[in-house]
């Protein structure tokens, strides 16, 4: 539920204002690398 929450909001704050910097890429990317390693490793 937690990740869920942070990738809406992520999304949210990226997508709505159609401009992303780096450091949201870089959270993005963060995300999706620890939903990979819960996915593989719960």
């Amino acid at each position: 539920m937690v990740l869920l929450t942070l990738t809406v909001v992520l999304g949210t704050l990226t997508v709505i204002p159609r401009r992303a910097t780096l450091l949201q890429g870089a959270l993005h990317l963060g995300v999706l690398a620890e939903f990979m390693v819960l996915a593989v490793n719960p």
